[in-house]
């Protein structure tokens, strides 16, 4: 006999339900796993650290601009002035970073399903912030990626 569910149906079942499905079919442990993965891995207000694992599938379809940005990070030892970002694409509208680390949050946290929206890659450095004259606009400041992040990204851009 089989069973098919498709994957429409599958979201209009409870969350208990699916949850005892995928026990029932995947084991235990797999469901297990992946809560004790989602908990250990997003601290508020820290950025996170990306192991070889998650670098490969963050890079995964990333476009080429982005993967250059990211790989700016292992030239500075994990701190890249917005200056420094911008020059790397050619880029002039400091628009562009925003768009770039949406993206980059937003592929991390469906790649690991964080539901709280608490997952960010790059961290800003406030103390480095700044200001234009009227104090209006950010001229300059610092990103920066944890030492984990940025050992993981040496290592995808070596072998890359």
């Amino acid at each position: 006999m089989r069973l098919v569910i498709e994957a429409s149906d599958f979201r209009r079942l409870s969350a208990e339900t699916q949850k005892e499905l995928i026990r029932h079919f995947a084991g235990h442990s797999f469901i297990e796993a992946k809560e004790s993965r989602r908990k250990e891995t997003h601290e508020w207000r820290e950025p996170i650290d990306l192991s070889r694992d998650l670098t490969m599938q963050l890079m995964h379809g990333l476009a080429e601009n982005h993967r250059r940005r990211l790989e700016a990070f292992t030239r500075h030892d994990g701190r890249v002035t917005m200056k420094q970002l911008l020059k790397v694409t050619g880029d002039r509208d400091p628009r562009v970073l925003s768009y770039f680390q949406s993206v980059i949050t937003r592929k991390l946290r469906r790649i690991l399903g964080d539901n709280d929206k608490r997952t960010y890659l790059i961290g800003w450095d406030y103390a480095s912030t700044k200001w234009n004259k009227q104090h209006t606009r950010i001229i300059d400041g610092d990103y920066y990626v944890t030492k984990k992040t940025l050992n993981a990204l040496k290592s995808y851009f070596r072998t890359a």
